[in-house]
């Protein structure tokens, strides 16, 4: 790869990674917000009774799971275009998993829609009727939203795991490590669903704890490569002196 290309790339994901965390931060502020507004009532109550009192939760993790995962679809694929001469094989089928990421990002669209539709019909109802909306939020509305976050809970292990065979050498050990404990996890995710067996759900915390510490460990190394490059660059015209 050129050096002024690679400096392109790397200029974009030292600044791109410090971004990624946003989203999750989004999300968690989201979280917040309906957990706020329900108290201890069932997830699909939350977000019936959100919806009547504080509908900004509902509409916020819509907004966070869309960019949540469209930020890893652009990380993806930029970390593709790095790579490309090197191992033009794995960054094509990386960028492929990085599209892959707008199936899950459609999730959060269905927050605005399906989602608020059947709670702002639940605040208005009665009975039998909101006994009937729940079943329907459950049944369909989460059911849809879990089968694509699946879907990204997959495409995360694999593109962690083309990053890993691509960037072992330039990359220290320890971003992999964690990068490779976050992608174990969402696998494990995966399976549980597939499979109908019991997940532990203290492991999503540390999920979020290894990746948001992996992409800022990342942005810095990015950062510090993209120097070496102009410094690199620079030094050309030096040698040929």
């Amino acid at each position: 790869m050129e050096i002024t290309e690679e400096k392109r790339w790397l200029t974009f994901l030292s600044r791109w990674m410090f971004l990624l965390p946003l989203p999750a931060l989004l999300l968690f502020l989201s979280i917040g917000l309906l957990v706020n507004a329900s108290g201890n009532a069932p997830i699909e109550l939350s977000f019936m009774i959100a919806a009547a009192e504080n509908p900004l939760g509902l509409h916020l993790a819509g907004l966070a799971i869309i960019l949540q995962w469209g930020s890893v679809a652009v990380f993806f694929i930029a970390l593709a275009r790095l790579f490309r001469k090197q191992f033009p094989m794995k960054s094509t089928f990386l960028s492929a998993t990085g599209v892959g990421f707008f199936i899950p990002m459609s999730a959060g669209n269905l927050h605005w829609t399906a989602s608020m539709d059947l709670a702002k019909r639940y605040s208005i109802a009665a009975g039998d009727e909101q006994r009937e909306l729940l079943q329907q939020i459950q049944m369909t509305v989460f059911q849809i939203v879990e089968s694509r976050i699946d879907v990204a809970n997959l495409f995360w292990g694999i593109g962690i795991l083309l990053f890993f065979l691509m960037a072992r050498k330039v990359v220290p050990m320890y971003i992999h490590v964690l990068y490779i404990l976050s992608a174990v996890i969402m696998m494990v995710v995966f399976f549980s669903n597939l499979f109908g067996f019991t997940f532990p759900f203290v492991l999503i915390p540390v999920f979020w704890l290894a990746t948001l510490i992996a992409h800022i460990s990342l942005g810095i190394v990015f950062h510090r490569k993209r120097k070496e490059a102009a410094l690199f660059e620079e030094a050309i015209p030096e040698r040929n002196v």
